[in-house]
């Protein structure tokens, strides 16, 4: 069996040496499938991966930039640090309230 995988694509291919014969599957998915998988780095290959890693660390790094900048301007200081902790803040209320499941009772029923 030879497979080939692409974002939002699958062959597999089964040959048989004796007769020559193969039978070929294809399996290809949607933009949305395929969308996903490019985010993913899912089956892109090394060069894509590397690509993601360069863009992950220059946001971070325009991210980290934008708020050292914050605390220069003495203007912006407050409502930036005000908005960046609410930020936080929100974003762990909604990671911890919808995407962690509850296990207060865990094991006790």
């Amino acid at each position: 069996m030879v497979t080939f995988k692409g974002p939002g694509y699958a062959a597999d291919a089964v040959i048989e040496r004796h007769t020559g014969k193969y039978r070929l599957t294809q399996t290809s998915h949607g933009l949305v499938a395929v969308l996903n998988d490019l985010h993913k780095g899912r089956d892109s290959g090394p060069d894509w991966s590397l690509l993601i890693d360069i863009s992950a660390a220059l946001l971070c790094f325009i991210s980290f930039t934008g708020l050292g900048l914050i605390f220069f301007l003495k203007m912006r200081r407050t409502p930036g640090l005000f908005i960046a902790v609410s930020g936080t803040i929100l974003t762990l209320a909604i990671y911890y309230g919808l995407c962690r499941k509850p296990t207060l009772f865990k094991g006790v029923w």
